[in-house]
C-alpha cells in the first residue's frame, strides 16, 4: 500500500514589489519657501528606530554658484518622500536641521526627527491607578499640544507615578517598559503606541537571490546583555519593596551589568521577584541581532517586524524586528535601505500586567545607603507571625502588656544572609529592640534602626525577625529589613 502525504505544507513566498521606490526630498525655510532637493542631493542617509531612538538624517548637495549659501541656517522643516510610484507623494519622514555646514562648494546638513522637540521637555505629574495610554495622551495634552495621538493603542495596564521634572522621552520610556509596548513619531507628527512586536509590514522584505544585497553576520550583541537585575517597588509607610535577581554565569561571561527597575506598580516580595526574575531571564544572554542591506524600501516604519529569507546564510524565512533602519541614496554607490534586525525576538511578558495596584501609592525610590538586594517588609496590615503578649490591630503591631516578643514568619533565602539594615515606623520607638536571625531563629542578632550589621553568629538561609517591646504603649506601623546574601 502507497504510502500518502496527509498534510497539506504551504511554502512561505514573498515576493518583492514590482517597482523600484522612487523618492523626493524637500527643505522649508522659516518663511515657507519649499526647495526641492531631489535632483541635487547626491548623498542622504536616514535612520529612525521605535522607543528611545531618535530618528536623524544627513544630506549633502553641490553648491558652485551658491544658490544655497546662508539660506539655510538651522531648524529648516526636512521631508522625505517615498513610494512605489513614477511620483513619490507619501511623507515618511520629517525632521530639523541643526547643523548646515559650507565646504569645497558644498553644503552638508544633518538633523534629527522632530520628536526631538519632545527631548528637551520635563514632566511634573502624579498618575495614581491610570492605564498607560492614558497617562501618554495626558502628556501630550499638557506639555506638547503640537503632537497627535491618534495612533495610541490601549493597554492591559495600570500603573502609578510620580514624576518630578522627568525628561518627557524617559517618561514615555517608562510607559513602554510598563505595558510592553513600542512608542515612535511618525512623519505626520502623530504618536504611535502599539504592543511591541505586533505590527508587521506585509509589502516590504528582503530575500536572497531577489532584492537583498548583503546580509551582516548574525552575532551576540553583548551591549544588551543585563545579568543583574535590582527591582525597587513601591514606597509604604517609609518601606520599600526591593528584590535582585542575579545570573552568576552570565557575570562570568560578560563582567556585572546591573539594571535598575523603579516600579510603584510592584507593592510585594512576590510581584518584585517575578518581575525581577522574568527582567533577568530575558536579558542575562546576549540577542543575536545583525543587519540585512537590500534595495531602498518606501514604506517601512519604526518598530515593525519585516520578512526576511535567506536559508543559504542561515536565516530562515520570517518577521523580524527591526532595532533600527537606514536609508541611504548614494549617486555613486546607488540607493538601499539597512535593517537592523533581532534574530529572536523577545516579547514582554504578561507579568507586568498582572502586577497589583495599589490604591493610594505615589512613586518613590527610599534610600538604600548600604546597596541592599533585597527586602523582608511588614506593613502589619493583616494578622501573621508568632504572638506573645502582642498583636496586629488596625495597621499595628503592639504589646498586650507591659512587654511582648513577635516573630515573623521565615523566609527561605537561596543563599546566606550576610548583612542586614533596619527601617522601622511607630511609636516610642527606642522601647522597641529589632533582632534578626539567618538560621531560623536558633541565634538572633540586634539591629538598630537606620543601623546595618554583618551576621556573624546567625548566617544562614533561613531569614527570621524578632521584636521585643519594653513599653505598652509601644507601636510599630511599619518593619523593613533591607539585606543582602553571598
Amino acid at each position: 500500500m502507497a504510502v500518502k502525504n496527509i498534510k497539506t505544507i504551504r511554502p512561505y513566498v514573498w515576493i518583492p514589489p514590482k517597482y523600484n521606490a522612487q523618492h523626493r526630498i524637500t527643505v522649508e525655510r522659516s518663511d515657507g519657501t519649499v526647495d526641492d532637493i531631489t535632483d541635487i542631493a547626491f548623498y542622504v542617509e536616514i535612520e529612525d528606530g521605535a522607543t528611545d531612538n531618535i530618528g536623524r538624517f544627513e544630506f549633502i548637495i553641490w553648491n558652485p554658484s551658491e544658490s544655497y549659501t546662508g539660506v539655510w541656517t538651522g531648524m529648516e522643516i526636512f521631508r522625505y518622500y517615498c513610494d512605489y510610484a513614477t511620483t513619490a507623494t507619501t511623507l515618511r519622514f520629517r525632521g530639523r536641521i541643526e547643523k548646515p555646514a559650507y565646504t569645497n562648494n558644498q553644503i552638508r546638513c544633518s538633523g534629527r526627527s522632530e520628536s526631538l522637540k519632545l527631548q528637551d521637555i520635563t514632566v511634573t505629574k502624579s498618575y495614581n491607578g491610570f492605564e498607560c495610554s492614558t497617562i501618554l495622551k495626558d502628556l501630550f495634552d499638557s506639555y506638547a499640544t503640537d503632537f497627535t495621538y491618534t495612533n495610541v493603542n490601549v493597554s492591559s495596564v495600570n500603573i502609578t507615578v510620580d514624576w518630578y521634572q522627568k525628561p518627557f522621552l524617559d517618561c514615555v520610556n517608562e510607559l513602554c517598559t510598563s505595558a510592553g509596548f513600542s512608542f515612535y513619531i511618525d512623519p505626520s507628527l502623530d504618536a504611535h503606541f502599539f504592543e511591541s512586536g505586533s505590527v508587521t509590514n506585509t509589502n516590504e522584505g528582503f530575500v536572497q537571490g531577489m532584492n537583498m544585497f548583503e546580509i551582516g553576520e548574525f552575532a551576540d550583541d553583548s551591549a544588551y546583555v543585563k545579568n543583574r537585575v535590582i527591582v525597587y517597588g513601591a514606597t509604604q509607610d517609609d518601606t520599600q519593596t526591593m528584590y535582585t535577581a542575579e545570573d552568576f554565569d552570565s557575570q562570568d561571561s560578560y563582567g556585572v551589568r546591573e539594571k535598575i527597575v523603579n516600579n510603584s506598580n510592584i507593592t510585594s516580595y512576590e510581584q518584585a521577584k517575578d518581575y525581577g526574575d522574568y527582567v533577568l531571564s530575558t536579558e542575562k544572554d546576549p540577542p543575536q541581532t545583525g543587519e540585512v542591506t537590500g534595495t531602498l524600501l518606501a514604506t517601512i516604519q519604526p518598530g515593525e517586524k519585516i520578512r526576511l529569507s535567506s536559508p543559504m546564510n542561515n536565516l530562515p524565512p520570517g518577521d523580524y524586528n527591526i532595532i533600527s533602519y537606514k536609508h541611504k541614496i548614494d549617486f555613486d554607490e546607488g540607493m538601499t535601505t539597512t535593517v537592523n534586525v533581532n534574530k529572536e525576538p523577545k516579547r514582554f511578558s504578561h507579568v507586568l500586567s498582572k502586577m497589583i495596584e495599589s490604591d493610594n501609592l505615589k512613586s518613590d525610590t527610599n534610600s538604600n545607603p548600604y546597596e541592599m538586594r533585597f527586602s523582608y517588609n511588614f506593613l502589619f496590615n493583616e494578622d501573621t507571625g508568632t504572638h506573645s503578649d502582642t498583636e496586629i490591630t488596625d495597621g499595628l503591631l503592639k504589646p498586650t502588656a507591659a512587654s511582648g516578643t513577635w516573630i515573623s514568619p521565615t523566609r527561605e533565602l537561596n543563599s546566606n544572609i550576610t548583612q542586614a539594615y533596619l527601617i522601622i515606623n511607630g511609636e516610642l520607638k527606642d522601647n522597641i529592640t529589632v533582632y534578626v536571625s539567618g538560621n531560623d531563629g536558633v541565634y538572633y542578632e540586634i539591629v538598630g534602626n537606620r543601623s546595618k550589621i554583618d551576621l556573624t553568629s546567625s548566617i544562614g538561609k533561613l531569614l527570621k525577625v524578632k521584636v521585643v517591646f519594653s513599653d505598652a504603649d509601644a507601636r510599630l506601623n511599619s518593619l523593613s529589613i533591607q539585606y543582602k546574601t553571598t
